[in-house]
């Protein structure tokens, strides 16, 4: 009795459990007040009873893996003063009124919002309630700020799709902590600007590095909002750029295949429909769809096997070798687009943390590019000369503060790919989302390590009941 009274945090001494019952897993607790006088507060008379009201609440924490029911007993007072007839019903501190839950659901529910994989619909099932309630207890707590600007930040955007105006959202990120700095509803200047503008420009004066991907947009903020930053092209999006290139080269290579075979074929087979016609898969159809890989994928990450293992297209026993062969034999130009992609792979390794050697190599490497008579690697070299100063600060290394305590880390916007999953992954979840700001506070809410819950009403924040009176 006596935990079970600690355990739903009854303080006031008149209140009893009458009764305990178990049906299967479910454990009802019939919980009353004590008899005791009543005064009635307009006119202080004696007041009386008029009778008992059972009242089923739910209480959504599992005792002794039971799941708990709460029966109360409310006593409906009348003032025994003719003139008076005041009535009132006795109350319960740890349910409100006309609620059906206790109040520390509501604290759970705000709790269940963290796990940015679970839609509202499932947290609503979890606490016997409905979407919009959850929706309505999340929305009424929980206020996200924006975090202060650090030395170091990561700018990157993401697909959000919730007004057919703004289609990316855009996701500012603390590079030291991978917390999620804000989140705006569009990469678009005309929303991004007065928002920075908004930023006092002694804090915007503090930004060092602004880390982004290769969309000039991002650069030019440098000069636009942070007067003492220099900017950063993410590494990952420099190779990716190349890798690209190449890969579309090798997709070209395909259709040209694919064509030539359905040319093939019609010759053999005249009076086919060729709107219908199936093609046997070629050799070289074959080895670029399901070994592009090898001229993609960084060589020193390949496993190479020596071992020979049976081919059910060639028909014969073949290895990673035979397979790096054959792809050559089927374009002579894809060996050297992928030896030419490896000294960028290597050159960007070699050099982390040494932004000074990185930049005379580059030079080489750009002069390597545009001497090669490669047309994919003189577009490439371009590129490096365009954001040649870029992408040399992102060789830079800093001090971060990890779970085995201080390591060094090379400026990237790996950290922010990560997060933007979230974002992804909640519109997967609950299949989309309508109201921008519940979909902001829920990001943030989900995706900083120690969320820190601003309860107060921002006088421009709109919640989505706001928006159905308009």
């Amino acid at each position: 009795m006596n935990s079970i009274t600690d355990f739903l945090d009854l303080e006031d001494s008149h209140i009893i459990i009458s009764d305990i019952s178990i049906s299967g897993m479910t454990k009802t607790i019939t919980i009353e007040t004590d008899p005791s006088p009543h005064f009635c507060p307009v006119c202080q008379n004696r007041m009386h009873s008029k009778g008992i009201k059972k009242r089923k609440i739910m209480h959504p924490i599992l005792q002794d893996k039971y799941q708990l029911i709460l029966l109360l007993k409310q006593r409906r007072w009348k003032c025994t003063n003719p003139l008076c007839s005041y009535t009132t019903n006795e109350s319960f501190k740890f349910v409100k009124e006309r609620r059906r839950t206790t109040n520390v659901t509501e604290m759970l529910i705000i709790d269940a919002f963290r796990d940015f994989s679970l839609p509202a619909a499932s947290i609503a099932e979890r606490f016997h309630t409905s979407d919009t309630y959850v929706m309505d207890v999340f929305d009424r707590y929980v206020r996200m700020a924006r975090l202060p600007l650090t030395d170091i930040i990561c700018i990157d955007e993401v697909k959000i799709d919730i007004d057919e105006k703004y289609k990316y959202g855009l996701v500012i990120q603390d590079f030291y902590t991978g917390d999620p700095i804000d989140f705006l509803q569009s990469r678009r200047a005309e929303l991004t600007e007065p928002y920075f503008v908004a930023i006092p420009k002694e804090e915007r004066a503090k930004v060092k590095y602004l880390i982004t991907d290769m969309y000039k947009a991002y650069i030019a903020y440098v000069d636009k909002y942070f007067p003492n930053a220099v900017s950063v092209v993410d590494s990952f999006h420099v190779i990716q750029w190349m890798l690209n290139l190449i890969d579309n080269y090798i997709r070209q290579l395909i259709k040209k295949f694919k064509a030539r075979d359905k040319d093939r074929y019609l010759e053999k087979h005249p009076y086919e429909d060729p709107r219908h016609v199936k093609i046997p898969l070629s050799d070289e159809v074959y080895l670029l769809q399901k070994y592009r890989w090898l001229i993609l994928a960084n060589e020193e990450n390949i496993t190479y096997h020596y071992d020979l293992r049976m081919d059910k297209h060639f028909h014969r026993l073949m290895n990673t070798y035979d397979y790096e062969e054959a792809l050559y034999n089927v374009d002579q130009r894809l060996s050297t687009l992928r030896n030419l992609k490896e000294e960028y792979i290597r050159f960007n390794k070699r050099n982390e943390g040494n932004p000074d050697t990185a930049r005379l190599e580059l030079e080489n490497i750009i002069r390597l590019y545009k001497d090669s008579g490669d047309s994919i690697f003189i577009t490439f070299a371009n590129t490096l000369t365009t954001y040649y100063d870029s992408i040399i600060n992102s060789f830079v290394m800093v001090k971060k503060h990890g779970p085995g305590g201080m390591y060094d880390s090379r400026l990237s916007n790996g950290p922010i790919e990560s997060i933007n999953r979230v974002v992804k992954d909640m519109k997967r979840n609950s299949r989309g989302y309508r109201n921008f700001d519940h979909f902001r506070t829920r990001f943030l809410y989900a995706a900083r390590s120690s969320p820190v819950i601003d309860a107060t009403r921002s006088s421009t924040y709109r919640t989505y009941q706001d928006n159905d009176e308009d």
